[in-house]
């Protein structure tokens, strides 16, 4: 028999009605499923604003059932604590749900815990590199849109590091976007998916270690971990994060979605020959411009396998800004907080 948090458990359904606090809601489409959860669309009646439903449903083919209350601890912890981040580039989420025995429910189902989030209405930074296309691929592209996108996360990054947070899972699939990216709006990137970040003393050790997925030895995405994350799940610092936060740079910056962990490896090999910068990023097949040699090295240096040789986050936020400063000629603001 399978666990009453499983998936196959799960089937929120258009229509449905709950109420959370003294505000009622009723479910819409779907908006996205992950390893961990499904989205829903949901309209808040009176007003019809639109926000998004996490429910807590385990897919058993990537995380072991063994492993569900592990999840669940980490899901609440999303819910409870990521509640309290307040910063104009986190995701905001409004509540936590127990909704024990589909209490919040009408029909009494789903019996699932959820949050109820913000709603990002232009998908994921994973969508926007998946539709860049060339010429971006072979070659180092900093726009504004991109560099816009690379300092709002950047100083999400560091407003939990300064508050002694470590992310964890930083990647595109965990940014989200406007969907007026177009009409050069202030506010176009927000970090969430704060599930598996880590508080407190950096170097004290998470409260129980065990595996979340099937197919990896440490919590997050393999592709994006720094090396002793991966060794060392415990014992995560920021500049684990800084890591992360350089292949999502790669990515945005070239428009390409690396295949596999193989190519960070190559990525991270490039970092340690011998050349000049130009000559070590055309052993990956990207192109650099002179122009372009600062921010390509920034890059290499957020792939040291040392950890203590990493930038911080406030160095490569720093460095960012003065980048979008010098090739556009106007002065970086942070954005008003609009969100649409």
């Amino acid at each position: 028999m399978s666990h009453f948090l499983s998936r196959q458990s799960c089937k929120p359904r258009e229509g449905q009605r709950f109420t959370l606090g003294a505000q009622k809601f009723t479910l819409r489409g779907e908006l996205g499923n992950g390893a961990v959860g499904l989205v829903r669309r949901a309209e808040r009646e009176g007003d019809t604003r639109q926000l998004a439903v996490k429910f807590l449903a385990p897919d058993p083919k990537y995380i072991d059932e063994g492993a569900f209350d592990d999840v669940t601890a980490r899901f609440r912890r999303e819910g409870e604590r990521g509640s309290k981040l307040d910063f104009y580039s986190f995701l905001r989420i409004h509540a936590y749900c127990e909704n024990a025995n589909g209490v919040a429910f009408e029909a009494g189902y789903p019996k699932n815990p959820f949050l109820l989030m913000e709603r990002a209405t232009g998908g994921t930074l994973e969508d926007f590199i998946r539709r860049l296309g060339s010429p971006g691929r072979n070659q180092l592209v900093l726009d504004e849109t991109r560099l816009r996108i690379a300092i709002q996360i950047a100083e999400a990054l560091e407003h939990l590091h300064r508050h002694h947070i470590v992310h964890r899972d930083v990647k595109p699939a965990n940014v989200f976007l406007s969907s007026r990216l177009t009409e050069n709006r202030s506010v176009l990137a927000k970090l969430g998916d704060f599930g598996v970040v880590k508080w407190g003393d950096f170097q004290r050790s998470v409260a129980t270690g065990t595996l979340t997925a099937t197919i990896q030895k440490g919590l997050g995405t393999m592709k994006y971990m720094s090396p002793e994350q991966a060794l060392t799940p415990k014992e995560v610092s920021p500049q684990s994060d800084t890591f992360s936060f350089g292949i999502t740079l790669f990515e945005l910056f070239t428009g390409q979605i690396l295949p596999s962990f193989h190519h960070v490896y190559q990525l991270m090999a490039v970092r340690d020959t011998h050349g000049t910068t130009m000559s070590r990023w055309n052993e990956v097949g990207v192109r650099i411009a002179p122009q372009d040699e600062g921010i390509s090295e920034l890059i290499l240096e957020m792939l040291r396998r040392g950890v203590t040789r990493r930038p911080s986050l406030a160095k490569v936020r720093g460095h960012l800004t003065w980048e979008f400063e010098r090739r556009f000629d106007k002065e970086w603001s942070r954005a008003d907080g609009s969100f649409a």
